[in-house]
């Protein structure tokens, strides 16, 4: 009987890690068709109307990144006319033009593609160098397993807040004290991307003498 039981709760801990673990395979498998610009993967695991609720949330800091990497990128944008400034201030989880355009499947590797270029091409013409990974300087730096355990690292947080919902929270790579929260919902027996919140920069205050707490 006691066998019975243990086999029985080693099962079912297997089956929860099994099923967490899905949730991770989704957030790599929406890192690379970003990358790649697979719009079909990203179709299919991202709820791009909600994630486009969600980031409206804190549309102000949304936008001000994107309007870093992108003209990074050397994209220019038109201001937005007086009535669509007065529609995004009175109603900005309805209207947020730059938002509407490139979080979706087709816009989200633009955005990506900006970052790289932002990372590539901006931050080393400034004198700032790229974090180092986990293997950086070994045969295997640069590779995904280098990739993912250097996106491990920067989790603060995996729960779940529901049994169908798993939360990560997630350090910036480049800004200090910036964090990325996204929501996970399993939906028709696999994990859907249904929320991401840019939560706001804390400032980082360091003490200016050892030991000073």
């Amino acid at each position: 009987m006691r066998r019975l039981i243990v086999i029985a709760v080693l099962t079912l801990l297997l089956g929860a890690s099994s099923y967490a673990g899905r949730a991770f395979v989704a957030a790599w498998d929406i890192r690379e068709a970003l990358r790649t610009a697979d719009t079909s993967v990203l179709q299919q695991r991202v709820d791009w109307v909600s994630v486009r609720q969600s980031l409206k949330a804190t549309a102000t800091e949304t936008r001000q990144l994107m309007l870093e990497m992108s003209s990074s990128a050397g994209v220019v944008h038109e201001r937005p006319g007086l009535w669509q400034r007065i529609k995004s201030a009175a109603a900005p989880i309805f209207a947020d033009p730059l938002i509407d355009r490139y979080v979706t499947a087709e816009g989200a590797p633009q955005l990506w593609s900006w970052r790289q270029t932002w990372r590539k091409s901006i931050r080393p013409n400034i004198g700032l160098s790229e974090p180092g990974t986990p293997f950086s300087g070994t045969w295997l730096g640069g590779t995904s397993l280098d990739h993912g355990l250097a996106i491990a690292q920067r989790i603060d947080r995996a729960a779940f807040s529901s049994p169908r919902r798993m939360e990560f929270e997630v350090r910036d790579k480049y800004v200090e004290g910036r964090r990325w929260r996204a929501s996970f919902e399993f939906r028709n027996w696999s994990w859907v991307l249904a929320e991401v919140h840019l939560l706001r920069a804390v400032p980082v205050i360091r003490n200016a003498q050892a030991g000073v707490k």
